[in-house]
């Protein structure tokens, strides 16, 4: 039998290989549109690229891998079983269920492999893209400023008179920010100096002798009746950020929930940090192992949906396989948000649902291999689907005839 597995697991790697680089493939392609459009609007480059799109291969491996591994087995299975090798397999003493067991433990290979891709790599490339967002700022504001030429960097202008080759130091600044809160900043300096201190850490612009002018906003206006229509401050000296406002360096990892491992979920449970919700931490923990756990189910799935009928002229195996693990992937996206809303708990809103998926698989595994397929059952399915065909065939006449 060691023979029969390796040839099944080696059968089932291909195509699985093949459809995971062809899925990763088109879902970098579809967010490097917009990487690329944000990194060349901030002035970024070729690396910069590149590096963001790296820090995404985790997340989108996350997704693609279990449905890589259902068509890796659902297109070897029914390679096998149109070619004749699953009858020949059987004939040989082989049941079905020896042919599912390899199958079934390269999934809970791969289960292994996607649960340390979402609990523990995916937290940190998720922060790393985010900082990565935040350091491509800086590399930027030395790349658009230029002498006597408006540059606007996000919600902030600039100009300087004078700068010198390197883009260190420069002479009458003018920088106009909007802030977050609403309010306008106006700074003015005779002179200065750009410091860069890390990636993780704002440019700070090192200023003599000028005028920062704070105009607040309608938000900060709203209740109050006697504050001034602007705050104004004259210096010296004075260290600001690229908005004019106090450098606060790019946040630790962790604020969001979706940035912890799953060993930090698992401590926090109980006692969640002031900015995350108990039932956020909850949420995050259980849909992460919920969608590991439900990846050893797949074989049992996928191999009975791959046989098809006998005699039967269609196989509507792949189309069924595919929309039972679209609507299974968005049940679980449904209730995540409820349970991370607080609106159901856990175990109705994640473990019911792969609880009924995983009985769902087991019990058409075994009926597949307890039953004769009966080929009459199937008539219905082809007398619909030729008459769905038929009435769009006539549909697309009449749109062309018209």
């Amino acid at each position: 039998m060691r023979v029969l597995s390796r040839y099944l697991t080696s059968q089932t790697l291909h195509p699985m290989a093949a459809t995971l680089l062809v899925a990763l493939l088109a879902l970098l392609a579809e967010r490097a549109l917009r990487v690329v459009n944000m990194v060349i609007g901030w002035r970024g480059s070729l690396f910069a690229i590149v590096e963001m799109l790296s820090y995404l291969v985790p997340h989108y491996m996350g997704l693609a891998l279990p449905a890589a591994l259902f068509l890796g087995i659902f297109l070897a299975m029914a390679r096998m079983a149109r070619e004749g090798e699953v009858d020949a397999m059987q004939a040989g003493g082989a049941g079905l269920w020896t042919c599912t067991r390899p199958l079934f433990f390269s999934a809970l290979g791969v289960a292994a492999v996607h649960l340390l891709l979402v609990g523990y790599i995916q937290p940190y490339s998720r922060y790393a893209y985010r900082a990565a967002v935040f350091a491509l700022t800086n590399v930027s504001f030395q790349t658009l400023l230029e002498p006597g030429v408006f540059a606007t960097l996000g919600h902030t202008t600039y100009r300087v008179r004078t700068l010198d080759p390197r883009k260190e130091q420069f002479e009458d600044l003018f920088l106009f920010s909007e802030l977050e809160s609403g309010d306008s900043v106006v700074l003015t300096a005779r002179r200065g100096r750009i410091e860069i201190e890390g990636a993780a850490r704002p440019i700070l612009l090192r200023l003599e002798d000028g005028v920062q002018q704070i105009v607040p906003g309608e938000l900060s206006l709203r209740g109050v009746e006697r504050l001034p229509r602007s705050l104004t401050l004259r210096f010296r000296n004075f260290t600001t950020d690229l908005r004019g406002a106090e450098p606060i360096g790019f946040r630790p990892r962790g604020e969001d929930e979706r940035e912890l491992t799953l060993g930090e979920l698992w401590m926090l449970r109980d006692r969640p940090p002031p900015h995350i919700d108990a039932a956020e931490i909850r949420a995050e923990l259980d849909g992460r192992l919920a969608r590991s756990l439900s990846i050893p189910v797949l074989p049992f799935l996928a191999v009975p949906l791959a046989l098809g009928r006998r005699r039967g002229r269609r196989s509507y195996g792949f189309v069924i396989g595919v929309l039972v693990l679209v609507a299974y992937h968005q049940l679980l996206q449904t209730g995540e948000g409820l349970a991370d809303n607080g609106v159901l708990d856990t175990g109705t809103a994640l473990w019911l649902p792969t609880g009924s998926f995983g009985l769902l698989s087991l019990l058409l595994f075994l009926r597949r291999a307890t039953t004769v397929p009966d080929p009459a059952r199937g008539a219905v399915l082809d007398r619909f689907a030729e008459a769905v065909q038929d009435r769009l065939a006539r549909l697309l006449q009449e749109r062309i005839a018209d």
